[in-house]
C-alpha cells in the first residue's frame, strides 16, 4: 500500500515517462518538475535534466524557446522567464524525444519543512474532516518530498510528482503546510505551490550543508565519521533487504496465506512479556530493535458482549499492522505511525468467553508497537468496554525491515546520524527551483539539553544563509514556528530547556525577513504534536501577508520592548505592532509573569495592565527584583495576555542568566 502522494506520483511518472519513447537517449527531467507544477512568478526559474552528452535540448514556455546542450556530465539547464502569475500554461522539452508538461500555474513556490510538527498531516487535526471536504483548490499545488538521508549532495529528490489540492490530495498533505497556503490564495488570489520537504524527530544540522558549517569544530568533528560511510556498500545492503521485504509483503497479502503465529491455539509461552501496552524500546533487548515484532493478547468477553457490534481500538501504531482475531483479519494499516488504529470486527469473527488478538507490526526507524492513551487500546460493543492495555506477549521475527518502505533508494542513514544528511537528499535536489520562501516548525529534537538548545540561534541563523546562498536568493523569506506550550505546568518556576530554545528562535528574528509565529497558546501538555494546525498555519500566513504582500495587518502578538525596574515594582511596555493589550479574564489578573532578586531564585508575581502597553508586576516574596521573566517554561499554564487581533505576548526574559 502507498499514500496518496506516492501513488499519483508513480501514475505521473508513468505517464510522462510513456509520453517520449524508450531509448536511452532520452532526455530526463528531475521529479520537481512535472505537470501540475507551480513556477515562481515575477523572475526566473531554471528547468533542468539530463541527456546523452553534447544533445541539443528546447524548452518552449509561455511564447518563448530557450536551447542549451548537455554537457560532458550529461547535465543540462536553461533559465526560463516566469512572467507574471497566472495559467495555466504548457511546457514542451524536446530532445532526441519529445515532454509535454500540461497544467502549469505561475505564482508563488513555499518550502514547507522542520519534523513531525511541519509534516503532521491534515486528516490528523482538529477540524479535519470538514476541512477535507472543502479543499477543492486547483490553484493550489502541492509536493511532497519523500524521507531521503543522503552522504553526498543529490541531484534528485525520490520520484513524486506535483498534484492539485483536493480533498484526496489535502488529506495526507503537512496539515501547517496546506493552512498558510490556503490562508495566501485566499488573500492574494495568487496561484501557490507548497513543496512539503520534512522529517519527524531530526535536528537543524541534518537541514544544514557541509559548506555551511564553516569553523564550527563540533560539527566538523561530527562529520569526520561521514567520511568512513561506504554509500555503495550500503546501498546494495538495502536493495537485498527492500527486495526480501517486498517478496515477504507480497506473500502476506496473497489470498490464503496463513502463519503460524495467527492460530489461536499457537504457544506463545516463550516470548516476552509486555505488561503495559507501549513502545517496545522500554523492553530489555528491544532499546535499538527496528523490524517486525509480533503481539498475541488472550481476552474473555464479558457475558452479553455484543460480538456483532464490536469495534476493536489500538491506539496508535508505529508504523504498520495487520490484525488478525481467532486466525482472521480484521484490519491493517500501512506506514501510518501516527493513525489510530480503529477496526469493525466482521461478524462471525467473535465468539463468545476466549478469543485470541494478533498484531504484525512493521517499524521502520525509531519507536515501534503501541502509542498514545492507553484507554484508547479495547475492544468495545458501544456498551461494554474489553481493556487491551496490559499483559501482551511480543516476539521478534527476523525478516529486516528497509529504513523506508516506499523508497528502496533509502540509504542506511539515520537522518541524525550525521549533519547535512537532509539537506543533502531533501534540500539539495530543489535548489534549482525558484521559491519564494519557506516555513518551518522545528526544533523539539534541538531541545533535549541545555547546551544543545543554546546552540541552536547560531545555527538555525546558520542555516537560513545557507538556504539563502544555495537558492541564490538573499531576499528569501522564512517564517519559523516558535515552540508550543508542552508538558506538565509546575506550581513554581523552575529553569526548562524549552524557553530557551524559544530564545533562540526569537533571536532569529533579527535577520532580515526572518519571522516567527508564537503558538505558546495553543499546545497540548501531553502531546508534542499539538492537533491545531489551523492557527499555526494561518499565523505563519500573517507573517508572508504583511511581509511578502504589503497587507496593512497585525502580524505578531505583543512583544516585550523595554523594563523598567523600580525595587519590588516592574513596569514592561510592549510593542503591540499598533495594537492594544488585552487581558481574557474578568479579573484582570495577567497569568505567567515570574520574578528573581539577588538570589536568582524565581517567585510567580502579580501582574495587571496599566494601559494598552504596558504592564506592572509585583512580587511580594521579592523586595529587589533583578531579572523578570514571563512563560518562561516548558509549558507555562493559561496565558491571557493577548493583542487585540488575539495573538498572545510572547516569551521574554530581561536576565542573560543560565
Amino acid at each position: 500500500m502507498k499514500t496518496t502522494f506516492q501513488l499519483l506520483g508513480i501514475v505521473l511518472i508513468i505517464a510522462t515517462a510513456l509520453s517520449s519513447c524508450s531509448s536511452t537517449e532520452d532526455i530526463k527531467l528531475p521529479n520537481v518538475i512535472s505537470s501540475n507544477m507551480v513556477l515562481q512568478r515575477d523572475g526566473k526559474t531554471d528547468v533542468w535534466g539530463w541527456a546523452p552528452e553534447g544533445r541539443q535540448i528546447t524548452v518552449q514556455f509561455r511564447d518563448a524557446t530557450y536551447e542549451t546542450r548537455s554537457g560532458e556530465d550529461g547535465k543540462w539547464k536553461v533559465m526560463v522567464e516566469t512572467g507574471e502569475a497566472g495559467g495555466p500554461f504548457s511546457m514542451t522539452i524536446k530532445g532526441k524525444n519529445k515532454i509535454q508538461l500540461e497544467n502549469i500555474l505561475v505564482g508563488d513556490v513555499w518550502a514547507c519543512s522542520g519534523q513531525s510538527n511541519m509534516e503532521w498531516p491534515l486528516v490528523n487535526t482538529i477540524g479535519a474532516e470538514e476541512e477535507i471536504e472543502q479543499a477543492n483548490f486547483p490553484e493550489i499545488r502541492l509536493l511532497q518530498v519523500e524521507n531521503n538521508a543522503q552522504p553526498e549532495p543529490v541531484d534528485d529528490i525520490p520520484p513524486a510528482g506535483w498534484v492539485e489540492c483536493n480533498p484526496l490530495t489535502a488529506s495526507s498533505f503537512s496539515a501547517v503546510g496546506y493552512y498558510f497556503g490556503k490562508k495566501i490564495h485566499q488573500e492574494t488570489g495568487v496561484p501557490v505551490g507548497l513543496i512539503s520537504s520534512n522529517w519527524g524527530g531530526t535536528i537543524v544540522e541534518t537541514w544544514t550543508s557541509e559548506e555551511a558549517m564553516g569553523n564550527d569544530t563540533l560539527a566538523l568533528e561530527w562529520l569526520e565519521g561521514l567520511k568512513a560511510y561506504d554509500a555503495e556498500t550500503e546501498a546494495e545492503k538495502q536493495k537485498k533487504i527492500y527486495a526480501d521485504y517486498k517478496k515477504a509483503l507480497d506473500e502476506l497479502n496473497a489470498t490464503g496465506w496463513t502463519h503460524e503465529y495467527i492460530k489461536p491455539g499457537f504457544d506463545d509461552s516463550g516470548w516476552d512479556n509486555m505488561p503495559v501496552a507501549s513502545l517496545w524500546e522500554t523492553l530489555p533487548g528491544w532499546e535499538v530493535f527496528d523490524g517486525i515484532a509480533w503481539f498475541r493478547k488472550k481476552i474473555d468477553l464479558p457475558d452479553g458482549f455484543q460480538t456483532e457490534k464490536a469495534v476493536l481500538s489500538l491506539a496508535k501504531i508505529d508504523d504498520s499492522d495487520v490484525v488478525w482475531i481467532n486466525g482472521k483479519k480484521v484490519g491493517e494499516t500501512y506506514n501510518r505511525y501516527n493513525v489510530y488504529r480503529t477496526y469493525k470486527v466482521p461478524s462471525g469473527v467473535l465468539k463468545p468467553g476466549e478469543n485470541t488478538v494478533v498484531i504484525r507490526v512493521e517499524d521502520y526507524m525509531g519507536g515501534g508497537g503501541f502509542h498514545g492513551e492507553l484507554s484508547e487500546l479495547n475492544l468495545s460493543d458501544g456498551s461494554q468496554v474489553v481493556d487491551l492495555s496490559e499483559n501482551w506477549k511480543i516476539k521478534k521475527d527476523p525478516l529486516p525491515v528497509p529504513l523506508n518502505p516506499t523508497n528502496p533508494g533509502a540509504t542506511g542513514l539515520q537522518p541524525n546520524q550525521y549533519p547535512t544528511l537532509l539537506f543533502n537528499g531533501m534540500i539539495h535536489p530543489l535548489l534549482n527551483y525558484a521559491i519564494k520562501g519557506a516555513i518551518w516548525y522545528q526544533g523539539e529534537s534541538n531541545a533535549d539539553y541545555l547546551e544543545q538548545a543554546l546552540r541552536y540561534e547560531m545555527q538555525i541563523k546558520r542555516m537560513v544563509n545557507d538556504w539563502r546562498k544555495n537558492w541564490n536568493n538573499d531576499d528569501l523569506s522564512f517564517y519559523q514556528v516558535q515552540l508550543a506550550n508542552f508538558r506538565d505546568v509546575t506550581p513554581e518556576p523552575v529553569d526548562q530547556v524549552w524557553p530557551y530554545l524559544r530564545e533562540a528562535q526569537f533571536n532569529a528574528t533579527k535577520l532580515s525577513k526572518v519571522e516567527m509565529a508564537c503558538i505558546i497558546d495553543i499546545g497540548e501538555a501531553g502531546d508534542i504534536h499539538p492537533r491545531n494546525k489551523r492557527d499555526v498555519g494561518n499565523r505563519l500566513a500573517l507573517k508572508a501577508l504583511k511581509i511578502d504582500y504589503g497587507f496593512d495587518i497585525v502580524s505578531n502578538g505583543p512583544r516585550m520592548e523595554n523594563c523598567k525596574i523600580e525595587g519590588n515594582r516592574a513596569l514592561v511596555s510592549f510593542n503591540t505592532d499598533g495594537s492594544e493589550l488585552n487581558v481574557n479574564n474578568e479579573t484582570g489578573k495577567i497569568n505567567g509573569f515570574a520574578v528573581a532578586g539577588p538570589d536568582w531564585v524565581f517567585h510567580y508575581a502579580q501582574a495587571k495592565l496599566i494601559d494598552d502597553k504596558g504592564v506592572e508586576v509585583r512580587c511580594s516574596k521579592v523586595k529587589n527584583i533583578k531579572s523578570v521573566r514571563y512563560l518562561w517554561a516548558d509549558n507555562p499554564g493559561e496565558i491571557n495576555l493577548y493583542n487585540a487581533e488575539g495573538l498572545p505576548a510572547e516569551p521574554f526574559r530581561t536576565d542573560d542568566w543560565k
